[in-house]
């Protein structure tokens, strides 16, 4: 008589070729079920000295075209230079309904209108945190700062600044020490762009800490700027015919797209545009 073969449950059989055919799907993909990669995220920031009271003595008309440039564009956020608090409080007041919230941080003194004067940053949906840092003032001229805020949910910071004009050594020293706050946030895991006037041309050596090798002309920075990679250049962005407005953003972790620059008869500078993609 020939032995019994041995009794197999039909649903332990079941489970076996189950098992047998994930594990051959596996060796062939190498994963079980990788989710999909996280998309890539764009943006818009307009960067834009207003002259809000040399040009414009603080009043709002300057205020209410950023406003309208704004709405029209619909960027995440503005690094926004030389604005009185007064002009702030407008573009605040007209954009909170479309989700928009404004820092305004004083740096020295009054403008006309008797409200501070400084830098400002917009910023459109969540923002977690805000810092003010203040910038080195080695020879005692205007304070300067630079304020950067944290956005969610991508996890990325966005700054604006206002470099000073003198050619002492302050705007030396001030571009090193922006330099080195974006690469802290960086080496924390928060890639960091930085938009703003920084009363610098492009082939500069002040910048040198700002652009990336690539660039040239001894750089030795991190950043690849709004106009693209990689020559020392663009349009001139304000009315001396020289490109002294910038966005910088750190390269490994931004893209950068697209630039423009828009005129206006309410200030000494040009409006500069750039679209961004958060790789």
């Amino acid at each position: 008589m020939a032995p019994s073969r041995p009794f197999r449950p039909r649903s332990l059989v079941m489970i076996r070729r189950l098992l047998t055919a994930a594990l051959a799907a596996i060796a062939v993909t190498g994963t079980l079920s990788a989710g999909p990669a996280a998309a890539a995220y764009s943006f818009g920031n307009l960067s834009f000295n207003l002259c809000g009271n040399k040009c414009n003595d603080g009043r709002l008309t300057v205020a209410d075209e950023v406003v309208d440039s704004i709405i029209t564009r619909s960027p995440r956020t503005a690094t926004l230079q030389e604005v009185c608090a007064g002009q702030a409080n407008r573009i605040r007041n007209q954009l909170a309904a479309r989700d928009y919230q404004v820092i305004h941080v004083p740096t020295a003194h009054k403008c006309d209108d008797g409200t501070d004067y400084g830098i400002a940053l917009v910023t459109r949906g969540t923002r977690d945190w805000y810092k003010v840092w203040t910038l080195p003032n080695p020879h005692g001229n205007e304070p300067r700062k630079m304020v950067c805020a944290m956005l969610s949910p991508q996890n990325f910071i966005a700054c604006s600044t206002h470099i000073d004009f003198h050619g002492d050594g302050t705007r030396g020293a001030q571009v090193n020490a922006v330099a080195g706050i974006l690469a802290d946030y960086a080496a924390a895991g928060h890639p960091a762009f930085v938009g703003g006037d920084f009363n610098l041309t492009p082939t500069d050596d002040a910048l040198d800490a700002m652009y990336r090798p690539a660039y040239g002309g001894g750089a030795v920075g991190t950043h690849t700027e709004a106009n693209g990679c990689c020559t020392r250049g663009g349009p001139a962005t304000g009315d001396g015919g020289n490109k002294i407005d910038y966005v910088f953003m750190k390269a490994s972790a931004f893209t950068a797209n697209s630039s423009d620059v828009v005129s206006t008869p309410n200030s000494d500078h040009k409006k500069l545009w750039a679209n961004l993609t958060l790789n």
